[in-house]
């Protein structure tokens, strides 16, 4: 709330370069604001705002600012201060910089940093693209077994400041290898005396780091936890992931679906998921190739309306309920659809679950279909006649249930053959049973008229 009230006014005071004024009101406010500000505000005023800010104050804002924001802050500022802002990010953070870095620019950013930074970046950097390894932190408290409670106190007190977090303390066996972990909260309750291994938590969930990042995503929501370690395949601890981090890897990965069901089209383009930011010609390009493919696939309702024409010349009123008819059927496609693509991807149900899915979607059409006929029938029977009526309902009942099926089918298929379920969105599905609600309709309408003939 702050923020939004005085927001106009420090825009005012950095266009008239009052500077100490805005760094005044800046530093009585929490990082993610200023952050905040700092992504609102023109690029012309973006790195005259973050060079007033102490270091320290600097560096914590620069991590909660996006990608975007960053680039244009790093390409502005000299080699010095780049160090400077390197040198106290956490390896995830600078690694995310990293990676979504031009070449040419993180090839002139690595030789800046100290040699063991800049090893534990390149590091990381070797992990795949999309894997857990490249989201975690070497920057963790871990403790061998044998030590006591009191031990282990004395030596995160030592080594504090080391880690980005401290909150969950990791116990390893004496190769290194990961046993389980303690909460400093049960920690502070142990007898002092006691040894780690007797209060050590064995019930430890891990990934290893060539994990998809996406796993780590359920991990996290399943055993609601802040930290998760991550090891290689020897069980030997190599770092952890952190809450935040995989937050930020869950909202790419609701918005990368989102565009899929809404028929963006999903490149290797930088893209700032702010769209107010984001240039005319990305918008354009992310947005057109579906449209395309989406008019070619229509292109085929128009087929198959020619292919009635005579049925239409001759009883023209069947033209009116034509779009109440496909509309409802994509509607009713893309709940199915929607309802499970979100089951299969938060874990609720799985491939083997396809047929008790099927089942289940074959009597609620059915009920679905039943309930729009009766109402589609009676539309007929106001406006037009008995016959119409007839064959609207019909229409109606079939298009309904046959979308869906096809809504609920689709998702299963694509999961089957490894592709991502979301690309079944609203626009291409809705596109699909179209089509079919065209070809139902006019097909009912043609043997309707030939029995009644």
């Amino acid at each position: 709330m702050l923020k939004e009230l005085l927001e106009p006014e420090i825009k005012e005071l950095l266009a008239e370069n009052e500077l100490d004024s805005v760094r005044e009101i800046v530093m009585m406010w929490q990082e993610v604001e200023t952050a905040d500000l700092i992504c609102s505000i023109e690029n012309k005023y973006k790195s005259t705002l973050f060079n007033i800010l102490p270091h320290e104050y600097s560096v914590d804002v620069f991590s909660e600012l996006s990608l975007l924001d960053q680039e244009l802050l790093i390409k502005n500022m000299d080699d010095k201060k780049i160090s400077s802002i390197l040198y106290d990010l956490t390896p995830d953070d600078r690694t995310a910089l990293l990676e979504e870095l031009p070449l040419k620019d993180s090839s002139k950013i690595l030789p800046l940093l100290k040699d063991e930074d800049r090893n534990i970046a390149y590091w990381l950097l070797g992990f795949p693209e999309y894997s857990v390894g490249r989201l975690m932190t070497p920057e963790y408290i871990s403790i061998n077994q044998n030590y006591t409670v009191s031990k282990a106190f004395e030596y995160i007190r030592e080594n504090i400041e080391e880690a980005e977090t401290y909150t969950t303390i990791f116990i390893l066996d004496d190769d290194k290898r990961l046993l389980g972990s303690i909460s400093l909260r049960i920690l502070f309750f142990s007898d002092k005396n006691i040894l780690l291994s007797n209060v050590l938590d064995k019930s430890c969930p891990s990934i290893t780091a060539y994990d998809d990042q996406e796993k780590a995503i359920d991990i996290f929501k399943k055993y609601n936890i802040n930290e998760l370690a991550v090891v290689d395949h020897t069980n030997n601890m190599l770092g952890i992931v952190t809450v935040d981090d995989i937050l930020d890897v869950a909202q790419e990965e609701y918005t990368e679906d989102f565009h899929k069901m809404a028929a963006i089209n999903s490149t290797n383009d930088k893209f700032d998921e702010d769209i107010k930011h984001s240039p005319l010609i990305l918008l354009y390009k992310r947005r057109i190739p579906w449209l395309l493919i989406l008019v070619c696939i229509n292109i085929v309702s128009g087929a198959i309306i020619s292919l009635f024409q005579g049925t239409i010349e001759k009883n023209i009123i069947l033209v009116i309920f034509l779009p109440l008819l496909i509309a409802v059927g994509g509607n009713a496609g893309s709940q199915s659809a929607i309802l499970i693509i979100r089951s299969l991807s938060i874990g609720d149900i799985h491939m083997s679950d396809w047929s008790k899915m099927l089942l289940k979607e074959i009597l609620v059409s059915t009920a679905l279909g039943v309930s729009m006929a009766l109402i589609a029938s009676l539309l007929g029977l106001i406006r037009t006649n008995a016959d119409i009526a007839l064959i609207v309902g019909i229409s109606m009942f079939s298009t309904v249930f046959t979308g869906c099926i096809i809504g609920t089918s689709i998702p299963f298929v694509l999961t089957k053959f490894k592709i991502d379920p979301a690309t079944s969105g609203a626009p291409i599905l809705t596109s699909i049973c179209d089509i079919i609600g065209t070809a139902i309709y006019f097909i009912t309408a043609n043997i309707i008229f030939s029995i009644l003939a």
